[in-house]
């Protein structure tokens, strides 16, 4: 599958999954934060805060030994 199909997938799941309850609605917020932000990077059309999300992941996938120092999660 694709990273953006994934992307897009993972979107529509999560905002069907706002329902008006507090735990619930705030996770969800939190996943479709993280993916739409992914989409935009994915599209070029990224807000600076939306590159330091992913940076902020990518060096903690580095620090976990799940990505290689000189590498990103995205490539």
């Amino acid at each position: 599958m694709k990273l953006e199909t994934l992307v897009s997938k993972a979107i529509r799941q999560y905002a069907g999954k706002i329902k008006g309850t507090a735990k619930t609605d705030e996770y969800a917020l939190g996943e479709l934060q993280f993916y739409m932000a992914l989409q935009r990077v994915l599209a070029k059309k990224a807000t600076p805060a939306d590159l330091g999300l992913m940076d902020a992941v990518n060096d903690v996938l580095q620090a976990k030994g799940l990505v290689p120092e000189n590498k990103t999660f995205l490539k």
